[in-house]
């Protein structure tokens, strides 16, 4: 339609245009000037409707002309409006507003400080959101994971019998990932690769044009623990209680695994150990040694459930005097 109305209007215009010259009359023979004001009276009558004639068809000429130009003119301005029209109505019609969608919840609601929903499509939104429930479903795990060695034990037997590498040789935390051979990690990584493509038919790799995300992200047609949830209210509930799990396991993990890393402790063996603040307890990648002739942890203020708590190493090299 934009086009036909562009091509309507040009065709008005250029018709004007033509309409306005075939009013041009022929330019009238002019006659010398004759000597007597009679004669030129004379003449002024005789030709009265005649000679008025030529300066009428030459002024509606002209406004012919005008209007036909006025036309053009309009019919690019109208196609300019036209096509930038249709450009805004291109542009609003492929942004796609994620406000309604699952995991806006009290007090942000939708939250997007960075932008990332600006001007996506719905495919853009569902790559985002099958990414965040992946990240947040691994990182449940590893949460777990992180505890469940030091509470409830590790494997008998052997990792690696070719290393000599036995289970209980391998740390809990992130200091596992150095002693497990690069053959383990390889079987992990095979057996990963294969829940996900063949036994929860994931279909959510390669990016942006070649991954799938299907009507739902994240739903591989599993249920809640085997069961098809036909509320939707509490579909709509669980579905949430998913998500906003996972974003705080998100967190969690990255917090587990930094003071893991500080510390070189587990979480269960710091809360075992007392070793609570990974700055100079003695302990960790921060520890500092005290000097051995004063040691202000006996002193006033020292008290559950922190102790002894210097967390900048303000005594570390201190004497009585200065405590």
């Amino acid at each position: 339609m934009p086009a036909m109305s562009k091509l309507s209007n040009a065709v008005a215009g250029a018709a004007a245009v033509i309409g306005g010259t075939a009013f041009l009359s022929l330019p009238q023979q002019q006659q010398a000037p004759q000597l007597r004001a009679s004669s030129r009276l004379q003449e002024d009558l005789n030709q009265g409707p005649a000679g008025a004639s030529a300066p009428s068809s030459s002024g509606a000429s002209a406004c012919a002309l005008g209007l036909g130009f006025a036309g053009l003119a309009a019919a690019a301005g109208v196609s300019r409006r036209s096509a930038h029209g249709a450009r805004a109505s291109l542009v609003a019609s492929k942004a796609y507003n994620a406000a309604s969608e699952i995991g806006a919840c009290d007090p942000l609601l939708f939250w997007d400080p960075i932008g990332f929903c600006e001007g996506g499509t719905k495919e853009d939104f569902d790559r985002r959101r099958a990414v965040e429930l992946k990240h947040g479903r691994l990182c449940m795990f590893a949460t777990i994971g992180m505890l469940w060695p030091d509470v409830f034990g590790k494997f008998d037997g052997y990792l690696s019998p070719s290393q000599g590498l036995k289970f209980s040789d391998v740390p809990s935390g992130i200091y596992a990932v150095t002693k497990v051979p690069l053959e383990g990690w390889l079987q992990i990584l095979l057996v990963a690769g294969l829940i996900e493509t063949q036994l929860f038919k994931d279909q959510s790799f390669g990016g942006p044009g070649f991954a799938k995300y299907g009507a739902e992200p994240g739903n591989f047609g599993t249920g809640y623990w085997g069961r098809r949830i036909k509320d939707p209210v509490e579909r709509r509930l669980k579905l949430t209680t998913e998500l906003n799990n996972g974003r705080l396991a998100m967190i969690a993990t990255a917090g587990l695994l930094i003071q893991n890393g500080l510390t070189g402790q587990s979480p269960i063996e710091q809360w075992q150990s007392g070793h609570i603040s990974p700055f100079n307890d003695g302990q960790g990648f921060f520890a500092v040694a005290r000097r051995a002739g004063y040691d202000a942890s006996k002193e006033l203020g020292a008290c559950p459930p922190l102790g002894y708590w210097d967390p900048f190493g303000m005594m570390a090299f201190q004497d009585k005097e200065k405590f």
